[in-house]
């Protein structure tokens, strides 16, 4: 098979700052000590937008995509304050407030609504994990290890992560800065 027709996964994600980035390790780390070993025990803080398969061609087009989209796009101070443990989920993550999770559900609807395509995949609601594929007993344990949870970070910046079967998990290999450009006539045709 020619390699250029080969597809790779990747994600696109909400990255937020490495204050976050940290926090969200220190709460996972804190997590660790308490059940050991969990899915997304290793991954980096982020909000996932879509998930996607990608030939390296496909991948330079999404990438031009995306970094219009950006340029236009205003940069807004999010706040994820509400701490969910689900069994039905099997996860523990945190939730925006309302006014953040509406702007968030605006932006990753419009990133979707770019970017669909047959190879491509909408992540849910906005949030971002904790940890995941826990068992009952794994919740229980944890269920009153955080207390409050704040993690408060302007949102803007986006990245497109690939998948490393090495690392079994997604790795950043670039990232977007949101402009707050106006849009030229040209750009609005293209969203179209």
């Amino acid at each position: 098979m020619n390699s250029a027709k080969i597809r790779k996964e990747y994600s696109l994600v909400l990255h937020p700052s490495i204050e976050i980035i940290d926090k969200v390790a220190a709460l996972k780390a804190k997590l660790t000590t308490k059940i050991r070993k969990y899915a997304s025990r290793d991954s980096v803080a982020h909000v996932t937008i879509i998930k996607f398969l990608a030939s390296q061609k496909e991948l330079m087009i999404i990438e031009k995509k995306i970094e219009m989209f950006c340029n236009s796009q205003k940069q807004q101070k999010v706040i994820f304050n509400r701490l969910i443990s689900s069994k039905k989920s099997r996860t523990i993550f945190v939730i925006p407030d309302e006014s953040s999770k509406t702007y968030l559900k605006n932006l990753l609807d419009d990133f979707r609504k770019r970017l669909k395509t047959r190879y491509t995949k909408s992540g849910g609601e906005a949030h971002i994990s904790i940890g995941r594929k826990l068992s009952s007993t794994q919740i229980d344990l944890a269920q009153n290890l955080f207390g409050p949870v704040t993690l408060k970070f302007i949102c803007d910046t986006v990245a497109i992560r690939k998948f490393s079967k090495n690392a079994g998990q997604f790795e950043v290999i670039k990232t977007f800065k949101f402009l707050e450009n106006p849009l030229i006539d040209a750009q609005y045709s293209l969203f179209d």
